[in-house]
């Protein structure tokens, strides 16, 4: 699916990541493998985030921000979080504005551990018609940057994998201010 998304912008800042795994593995050879996460905030300064799917293997009903691992197919990591977001929210992406974070974290035998990162990205979106992939997601919805501080939307809890998931998306939301105009 990479060489089918329609073009989006980047600032020279992310010039680092306009490159595939293997070249960015080369560099980084401390990690084993890339996934991306995508941050997409809707016109009252909520973010995105979705569920994932009841039937999971992974982390069942779960909230995250969408994202997955980086393909070889992949023309280059800001490409693979394009796709991503595509895949699993229907939605496209323009501009990539800004890389937001990046963790770590293994899985693995303990004899040989894989060591993974997580790249995030901040994008903007043409439309925010979200379309999940029932396979991957089973709701969404958009949080306040309170909302996620008090792990509460309405009467939806949220639970997210680990504490650097959640601490993305306080970053997130502090970095959207910091580049808010005064």
């Amino acid at each position: 699916m990479a060489d089918t998304l329609p073009h989006f912008d980047y600032p020279a800042s992310l010039q680092e990541f306009a490159v595939n795994d293997a070249e960015y593995l080369r560099q980084h050879p401390e990690y084993n493998v890339l996934c991306t996460g995508v941050i997409v905030f809707n016109k009252e300064g909520k973010l995105l985030l979705v569920q994932r799917a009841a039937d999971e293997k992974a982390f069942p009903n779960l909230w995250e921000i969408p994202g997955g691992k980086v393909d070889d197919t992949d023309e280059t990591l800001l490409h693979a979080a394009v796709r991503e977001l595509k895949e699993e929210t229907g939605l496209t992406a323009t501009r990539v504005l800004r890389k937001v974070a990046d963790f770590t974290f293994h899985d693995g035998r303990p004899s040989r551990p894989i060591t993974w990162q997580k790249l995030i990205f901040e994008v903007e979106v043409e439309d925010l018609n979200v379309t999940l992939d029932p396979v991957e997601h089973q709701q969404y919805l958009f949080a306040s940057e309170d909302e996620v501080t008090n792990d509460l939307v309405g009467d939806v809890k949220l639970v997210y994998i680990s504490p650097p998931n959640k601490n993305v998306k306080l970053e997130a939301f502090r970095l959207q201010k910091e580049a808010m105009p005064s």
